[in-house]
């Protein structure tokens, strides 16, 4: 590999100087003392220029394999490798220097700092990078990270592990196969029942992302009753981002012109709530100028609920809280 970082490094701290120059500035001006931010910021660019990242890439991963280095050493050099493959953009160079071997332990460390680390690391380096997500889905790393987020019980952890997910899945049909292989779907769906408003905005976003690009991974999500699991996010009182799951809801709906009409027909109790909502939510957002696409969009939902004529907006009647069910 062609070491750039002195580059990058001479890179940097030219636009910062072109950031902080007064061009108002007389020659003479007396010349001020740096402040903590940018003193910071010109050490750590100074000690990146003279650190091989490729050695320090290799120092990390023996470190993390040694037994002697303690937990706490072990998370200084996992997030020291997350800094280097997402800083300088060392994705592949870490799979050469033998990095591949190192994320397995990562997941499975007793440590949930160091798993969080560990997800974060295979998040960073899927990301856009398709000779990347080729070596994890071969690795079989998904289904680990599919089974914290079925299994843990920490917020931050689950989060993570669908942050590498969705990195490794949107726009790689092979990582969506293996999805599917693992019964992913049924874990992601079962993962939005969990009050963590973080978690369910992400794969709010991931399914709305996967079943917007392929009418496979729709037809798959909408089989697994993920309509019914939106629904009843939407009209709970702790939903993270309303608009966003009615776009996600819309998308889903593609699968079947008349899934609202069919799902109606099931749980007539859970379509009235979701009316309710609907008509609450656009009573509070009307004569916003902000608002424009989510008005639209609910009165999309209104119609594929009503393709005959949309009735007239009620006054919302109370929903009484429910716990969302879990997917079975």
């Amino acid at each position: 590999m062609v070491d750039n970082s002195k580059q990058s490094f001479l890179n940097a701290v030219f636009q910062w100087s072109l950031k902080n120059k007064s061009e108002d500035a007389p020659a003479s001006s007396n010349v001020q003392p740096m402040n903590e931010e940018d003193k910071k910021w010109l050490n750590e660019a100074l000690e990146n220029m003279t650190v091989n990242p490729v050695e320090r890439l290799k120092l990390c991963l023996n470190k993390l394999k040694d037994e002697q280095v303690s937990t706490e050493q072990k998370r200084e050099f996992a997030e020291e490798l997350c800094h280097w493959t997402e800083e300088l953009d060392l994705a592949k160079d870490f799979f050469t220097v033998g990095g591949l071997e190192i994320l397995d332990p990562l997941l499975d460390h007793q440590d949930d700092l160091i798993r969080i680390q560990g997800c974060s690391l295979i998040g960073t380096l899927v990301q856009n990078n398709d000779h990347c997500q080729r070596i994890i889905v071969q690795s079989g790393l998904q289904q680990k990270l599919l089974k914290i987020v079925d299994e843990s019980t920490n917020p931050e952890l689950k989060t993570k592990a669908v942050t590498a997910i969705s990195a490794l899945i949107r726009g790689y049909t092979l990582g969506q196969l293996q999805l599917q292989k693992y019964q992913g779907v049924k874990i992601l769906i079962r993962a939005l029942t969990a009050p963590i408003p973080r978690l369910q905005n992400k794969l709010c976003f991931l399914i709305k992302t996967i079943c917007s690009s392929s009418a496979q991974m729709k037809k798959i999500f909408f089989e697994n009753d993920v309509l019914e699991t939106l629904i009843r996010l939407s009209i709970d009182s702790s939903c993270p981002d309303y608009h966003q799951v009615l776009e996600t809801i819309l998308v889903v709906t593609q699968s079947k012109g008349d899934a609202l009409i069919s799902l109606a027909e099931r749980e007539a109790t859970l379509i009235e709530q979701f009316e309710s909502k609907l008509n609450q939510r656009r009573i509070e957002i009307q004569g916003s100028d902000d608002d424009q696409v989510e008005l639209q969009d609910l009165d999309r939902i209104r119609k594929l609920l009503h393709p005959d004529g949309t009735p007239e907006i009620s006054t919302p009647v109370v929903v009484p809280e429910k716990q969302l069910m879990a997917i079975a």
